[in-house]
């Protein structure tokens, strides 16, 4: 990894990660809020309970899960859809201007110009790409910390972490293979289909075998079911195996990488 290099990058991408922060930590502080008020209601929790089973899929809710916890309801509200898909994309785009885009506009020819290496030029754009999701998987779960803490809901934040752990884990496996297929095709338009296809298709899997027994074995090959955001922070998931798994194919998925770029013939 080149130091220098990786302050030009990151510094290209730190306002985007702060914006993203700060959305993170209030939509965070509004659940927190409103939260209190919500348990306080029997009613909310009934009609919760009475949710048909495919509704509870579309917002990332196991069928037997309890509906009447802080975490299901964080889970629902937050972790299990729109984190998820609000950090796909983040990291799927980033992959693509830090690769793909450069080779487009040609702004790579004046790294390739230089004695870094092409193995360097994209160590450097990983770790660029996974030490801004890791701010930002970091900052979610301090946002969370602190603003359970400020309206006085008791959390488990063993579990918080170990969520926090397993989602830099996952996000990371996206953003490697979103990196891959910028290395692969060294074009952005095609790089950018490729990587939002492969998580979409995933994400889909992953509703439509909730949706019905019939369907049941799609979520077997979807990435998403290694992310259950809600059975880790209640506990009766241990997410120990699917760090390592997402971590194992994450290395296999960049060694790739570096093959494949070091061996394109670049028309810069």
């Amino acid at each position: 990894m080149n130091r220098a290099l990786f302050r030009a990058m990151f510094k290209q991408h730190r306002k985007k990660i702060a914006v993203i922060s700060t959305g993170i930590v209030l939509y965070e502080g509004l659940l927190t809020w409103v939260y209190p008020v919500i348990a306080e209601n029997p009613a909310v929790t009934e009609i919760a309970v009475s949710l048909p089973a495919a509704v509870k899929t579309v917002f990332g809710v196991p069928e037997n899960a309890r509906t009447d916890t802080f975490e299901a309801f964080i889970s629902g509200q937050f972790f299990a859809r729109i984190w998820v898909m609000l950090m796909a994309v983040y990291g799927i785009q980033t992959a693509n201007n830090l690769l793909a885009k450069m080779v487009d506009d040609c702004s790579i020819a004046l790294l390739l110009s230089t004695p870094i290496s092409r193995s360097e030029i994209l160590s450097t754009q990983a770790a660029v790409l996974i030490f801004s999701g890791g701010i930002l998987v970091t900052v979610t779960i301090l946002g969370l910390f602190f603003g359970a803490s400020r309206s006085g809901i008791t959390i488990c934040h063993d579990r918080y972490v170990r969520l926090g752990l397993l989602g830099f884990s996952f996000f990371s496996l996206i953003e490697i293979y979103s990196l891959f297929f910028s290395a692969w095709f060294v074009e952005e338009e095609r790089a950018l289909t490729y990587a939002a296809g492969l998580t979409l298709m995933f994400y889909c899997l992953d509703i439509v075998g909730g949706l019905s027994n019939k369907y049941s074995w799609l979520k077997k090959i979807s990435l998403f079911q290694l992310f259950q955001p809600q059975e880790v922070l209640e506990g009766t998931k241990n997410p120990v195996d699917s760090i390592v798994g997402l971590n194992l194919v994450s290395i296999v998925l960049w060694q790739w990488a570096k093959r494949v770029f070091e061996s394109q013939d670049l028309a810069i």
